[in-house]
Protein backbone atom coordinates (compact mmCIF):
# COMPACT_ATOMS: atom_id res chain seq x y z
CA UNK A 1 0.00 0.00 0.00
CA UNK A 2 2.79 2.47 0.82
CA UNK A 3 5.10 1.70 -2.12
CA UNK A 4 4.38 5.01 -3.90
CA UNK A 5 5.01 7.06 -0.75
CA UNK A 6 8.27 8.71 0.37
CA UNK A 7 9.28 9.88 3.82
CA UNK A 8 9.87 13.49 4.61
CA UNK A 9 11.97 13.20 7.81
CA UNK A 10 11.78 9.45 8.35
CA UNK A 11 10.94 8.48 11.95
CA UNK A 12 12.25 5.60 14.01
CA UNK A 13 10.50 2.26 14.39
CA UNK A 14 8.34 2.17 11.26
CA UNK A 15 5.93 -0.63 10.39
CA UNK A 16 4.26 -0.05 7.03
CA UNK A 17 1.80 -2.72 5.95
CA UNK A 18 -1.97 -2.24 5.68
CA UNK A 19 -1.60 -0.13 8.81
CA UNK A 20 1.15 2.44 9.27
CA UNK A 21 2.73 2.61 12.72
CA UNK A 22 5.72 4.71 13.73
CA UNK A 23 7.31 6.48 16.69
CA UNK A 24 8.03 10.20 16.59
CA UNK A 25 11.30 11.81 17.52
CA UNK A 26 11.54 14.86 19.83
CA UNK A 27 11.96 18.40 18.51
CA UNK A 28 9.92 17.67 15.36
CA UNK A 29 7.25 19.95 13.93
CA UNK A 30 5.94 21.76 10.86
CA UNK A 31 5.70 25.52 11.54
CA UNK A 32 6.88 28.67 9.77
CA UNK A 33 7.68 32.10 11.28
CA UNK A 34 4.39 33.36 12.77
CA UNK A 35 4.15 34.24 16.48
CA UNK A 36 6.78 31.82 17.80
CA UNK A 37 9.57 33.14 15.59
CA UNK A 38 10.93 29.76 14.54
CA UNK A 39 10.93 27.64 11.41
CA UNK A 40 10.64 23.88 11.63
CA UNK A 41 10.10 21.48 8.77
CA UNK A 42 11.19 18.41 10.75
CA UNK A 43 7.94 16.49 11.38
CA UNK A 44 7.54 12.96 10.01
CA UNK A 45 5.31 12.66 6.92
CA UNK A 46 4.81 9.80 4.47
CA UNK A 47 3.82 11.52 1.23
CA UNK A 48 2.70 10.69 -2.29
CA UNK A 49 2.30 13.01 -5.26
CA UNK A 50 -1.18 13.94 -6.49
CA UNK A 51 -1.84 15.62 -9.83
CA UNK A 52 -5.66 15.62 -9.78
CA UNK A 53 -7.54 18.91 -9.48
CA UNK A 54 -10.00 17.24 -7.10
CA UNK A 55 -9.46 14.49 -4.55
CA UNK A 56 -10.40 13.38 -1.05
CA UNK A 57 -8.11 11.83 1.51
CA UNK A 58 -8.98 10.32 4.87
CA UNK A 59 -6.81 9.13 7.73
CA UNK A 60 -8.05 7.31 10.80
CA UNK A 61 -5.51 7.30 13.57
CA UNK A 62 -4.94 6.11 17.09
CA UNK A 63 -2.18 7.63 19.17
CA UNK A 64 -0.71 7.38 22.64
CA UNK A 65 0.71 10.86 23.26
CA UNK A 66 3.22 11.45 26.02
CA UNK A 67 4.14 15.12 25.95
CA UNK A 68 2.69 18.56 25.37
CA UNK A 69 1.97 19.22 21.68
CA UNK A 70 2.37 15.60 20.48
CA UNK A 71 0.25 15.58 17.30
CA UNK A 72 -0.84 13.46 14.34
CA UNK A 73 -2.99 13.92 11.25
CA UNK A 74 -2.67 14.71 7.51
CA UNK A 75 -0.18 16.93 5.67
CA UNK A 76 -0.97 18.52 2.28
CA UNK A 77 2.38 19.79 1.01
CA UNK A 78 3.26 22.06 -1.92
CA UNK A 79 6.66 23.29 -0.70
CA UNK A 80 8.16 24.65 2.53
CA UNK A 81 6.32 27.97 2.04
CA UNK A 82 2.88 26.54 1.15
CA UNK A 83 1.22 23.65 3.00
CA UNK A 84 -1.65 22.62 5.25
CA UNK A 85 -1.69 20.22 8.18
CA UNK A 86 -4.68 19.08 10.20
CA UNK A 87 -4.29 17.13 13.40
CA UNK A 88 -5.11 16.52 17.01
CA UNK A 89 -2.60 18.11 19.39
CA UNK A 90 -2.23 16.77 22.91
CA UNK A 91 -2.42 19.07 25.93
CA UNK A 92 -1.85 16.92 29.06
CA UNK A 93 -3.97 19.06 31.40
CA UNK A 94 -6.61 19.33 28.67
CA UNK A 95 -8.49 20.04 26.71
CA UNK A 96 -6.43 19.03 23.71
CA UNK A 97 -6.92 20.70 20.32
CA UNK A 98 -8.17 19.74 16.90
CA UNK A 99 -6.60 22.14 14.49
CA UNK A 100 -5.47 23.14 11.07
CA UNK A 101 -2.32 25.07 10.20
CA UNK A 102 -2.24 26.77 6.82
CA UNK A 103 1.10 28.13 5.66
CA UNK A 104 1.10 30.68 2.85
CA UNK A 105 4.11 32.57 1.56
CA UNK A 106 6.21 31.23 4.44
CA UNK A 107 3.87 32.21 7.31
CA UNK A 108 1.77 29.74 9.29
CA UNK A 109 -1.60 30.42 10.86
CA UNK A 110 -3.38 28.11 13.27
CA UNK A 111 -7.06 27.55 13.96
CA UNK A 112 -8.19 25.24 16.76
CA UNK A 113 -11.13 23.92 18.67
CA UNK A 114 -11.08 22.11 22.00
CA UNK A 115 -11.09 18.32 22.01
CA UNK A 116 -11.65 16.27 25.14
CA UNK A 117 -8.67 14.27 26.38
CA UNK A 118 -11.14 11.46 27.11
CA UNK A 119 -11.58 11.10 23.33
CA UNK A 120 -7.81 10.87 22.72
CA UNK A 121 -7.79 7.10 23.29
CA UNK A 122 -10.29 6.30 20.56
CA UNK A 123 -9.99 6.44 16.80
CA UNK A 124 -10.11 9.85 15.18
CA UNK A 125 -10.57 10.46 11.45
CA UNK A 126 -9.47 13.49 9.46
CA UNK A 127 -10.67 14.18 5.93
CA UNK A 128 -9.43 16.70 3.37
CA UNK A 129 -11.46 17.51 0.26
CA UNK A 130 -9.21 19.28 -2.24
CA UNK A 131 -10.68 21.23 -5.18
CA UNK A 132 -8.17 23.15 -7.31
CA UNK A 133 -6.40 24.87 -4.39
CA UNK A 134 -9.36 25.04 -2.02
CA UNK A 135 -9.34 22.62 0.92
CA UNK A 136 -12.23 21.57 3.17
CA UNK A 137 -11.11 20.02 6.47
CA UNK A 138 -13.35 17.63 8.44
CA UNK A 139 -12.96 15.33 11.43
CA UNK A 140 -14.96 12.40 12.82
CA UNK A 141 -14.81 10.77 16.24
CA UNK A 142 -16.75 8.85 18.88
CA UNK A 143 -20.10 7.57 17.68
CA UNK A 144 -19.66 8.99 14.18
CA UNK A 145 -19.81 12.69 15.00
CA UNK A 146 -18.60 14.60 11.92
CA UNK A 147 -17.74 18.30 11.89
CA UNK A 148 -16.13 20.76 9.55
CA UNK A 149 -12.97 22.24 11.02
CA UNK A 150 -11.93 24.72 8.34
CA UNK A 151 -11.99 25.83 4.70
CA UNK A 152 -8.72 27.21 3.36
CA UNK A 153 -6.83 27.93 0.14
CA UNK A 154 -3.34 26.77 -0.85
CA UNK A 155 -1.34 29.19 -2.98
CA UNK A 156 1.19 28.44 -5.72
CA UNK A 157 0.18 24.81 -6.21
CA UNK A 158 2.65 23.67 -8.85
CA UNK A 159 3.05 20.20 -7.39
CA UNK A 160 1.24 18.59 -4.50
CA UNK A 161 1.91 15.77 -2.05
CA UNK A 162 -0.33 14.35 0.66
CA UNK A 163 -0.01 11.81 3.45
CA UNK A 164 -0.15 11.02 7.14
CA UNK A 165 2.13 12.92 9.52
CA UNK A 166 3.04 13.09 13.22
CA UNK A 167 5.50 14.95 15.40
CA UNK A 168 6.63 15.78 18.94
CA UNK A 169 7.57 19.48 19.10
CA UNK A 170 8.89 19.44 22.67
CA UNK A 171 12.69 19.12 22.63
CA UNK A 172 12.55 16.90 25.73
CA UNK A 173 9.63 14.77 24.50
CA UNK A 174 10.12 11.01 24.59
CA UNK A 175 8.20 10.66 21.32
CA UNK A 176 5.00 8.67 20.94
CA UNK A 177 3.55 5.88 18.85
CA UNK A 178 0.85 6.57 16.28
CA UNK A 179 -1.02 4.07 14.12
CA UNK A 180 -2.91 5.04 10.99
CA UNK A 181 -5.52 2.30 10.77
CA UNK A 182 -7.21 3.53 7.62
CA UNK A 183 -5.72 5.68 4.85
CA UNK A 184 -7.74 6.48 1.76
CA UNK A 185 -6.88 8.67 -1.20
CA UNK A 186 -9.72 8.95 -3.72
CA UNK A 187 -9.45 10.88 -7.00
CA UNK A 188 -12.84 12.35 -7.82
Amino acid sequence: MWQQYQWMNEPSDVEAAERLTFRTLPDTDFWRNTHYGFNRMTAHALLTGVTAKRFTCRATLEMKPNAMYDQAGILLYVNDDHWLKTSVEYIPDGPSHLGAVVTSHGYSDWSTRDFSNEEMGGPLTFELVYTDGDVEVFFEYGNGTREQLRIAHLHDVSSLQVGPYACSPDVDAPGFTVTFTDWQLSIT
